[in-house]
């Protein structure tokens, strides 16, 4: 079943098998999935859902393969499986005081089994370790789906979440999810991710929380899936806002805010049909702003947009009355606010 999906230029590269590195789950009884890597050592780990040939009882599978930079440190290595709680923790320990010459390089893959259509929870949290994701993730939905890493990118595709929580440090986060609300934050490394929303298994609005520095934000968003509207922050610190938003029918208002400074907003709102009060806000600085924005029919709009040393564009379309259409441009340090009620 396993299989690399990375070559090891400048990794380690001798191959040792530790004791527990393949550990099988039942995820019925243990739908709560913790993996967790310490120590000096970097790597991937891969998260799949296995195909209908797969036999139907099949159990979940978590296999590690690691390479150290000398078959003697295989000794300083450990593989630690735990069944407590419903939780089934997996954690794999180094020396933290190993020399830079000293370190190990793991794969791991994380392997649901194709009878499984739901589950609780799936928490990762490993330095220098990028996730990536595997075939079949848009047919398994996880009541959270968490991840903590470092110096390292996250790329997930088609994931089906209520509760999506990324954090890294110096790499990228991309993805598509369809999920309740949505948390990532990097640094020094862009966001990309297409969001369609659903509606959250608590009740509450969806909230999508994107921030990082030092890059862009990219993100296209969609609650045509939802009847709670859209609560949405983004932050970058000297990065490009880039925001795509269509607010379908609501039962609450929307928020749209975005904030960066050096760099540019582009934004694009489609929210004529939700039937609900909607807020935007928009903050930055040497950096211009460009929004387009269909606004609620017969419901209210408020509009802050503010730049300094740069100009501000800002273009209101109402379908509720022919060709009305509001364009204003603005100079440096002016603040523009938009009250209206079409």
């Amino acid at each position: 079943m396993f299989h690399s999906f990375q070559s090891h230029v400048s990794n380690p590269d001798i191959p040792v098998r530790i004791p527990y590195d393949d550990t099988s789950f039942n995820p019925k009884e243990y739908p709560n999935v913790v993996f967790t890597a310490e120590g000096k050592l970097s790597g991937k780990i891969q998260v799949v859902h296995c195909s209908d040939s797969e036999p139907s009882d099949a159990s979940g599978l978590i296999s590690i393969r690691v390479w150290v930079m000398d078959e003697k440190d295989k000794d300083e290595v450990t593989i630690t499986p735990s069944f407590n709680n419903q939780t089934f923790t997996f954690t794999i320990e180094t020396p933290v005081h190993w020399g830079i010459n000293t370190r190990i390089y793991h794969e791991t893959v994380i392997q649901y089994p194709a009878s499984l259509s739901s589950t609780e929870s799936l928490s990762l949290e490993a330095p220098l370790t990028s996730l990536f994701a595997g075939e079949g993730l848009s047919n398994l939905f996880f009541r959270s789906l968490r991840g903590s890493f470092s110096n390292a990118s996250v790329s997930l595709k088609s994931i089906y979440a209520d509760r999506v929580q990324l954090r890294t440090q110096n790499g990228n986060i991309e993805g598509e999810f369809r999920a309740g609300h949505v948390d990532l934050k990097t640094s020094n490394g862009p966001i990309h991710a297409k969001l369609d929303l659903q509606d959250a298994l608590d009740g509450r609005q969806s909230n999508v929380h994107l921030n990082t520095s030092n890059a862009l934000i990219d993100t296209h968003i969609s609650t045509v899936n939802t009847t709670r509207g859209l609560w949405l922050d983004t932050v970058s610190n000297n990065g490009i806002l880039i925001i795509g938003a269509l607010l379908a029918k609501a039962d609450r208002a929307s928020w749209v805010n975005a904030i960066t400074n050096n760099s540019r907003i582009e934004c694009n709102i489609d929210a004529s049909l939700s039937g609900q009060p909607l807020e935007v806000k928009h903050e930055t600085s040497n950096g211009g702003i460009v929004s387009s924005i269909m606004v609620p029919v017969n419901e209210k709009f408020k509009g802050v947009c503010e730049s300094s040393n740069a100009s501000v564009e800002v273009n209101l379309v109402s379908p509720a009355l022919d060709n009305f259409e509001v364009c204003a441009g603005f100079l440096s340090s002016d603040l523009t606010q938009l009250y209206a009620f079409f």
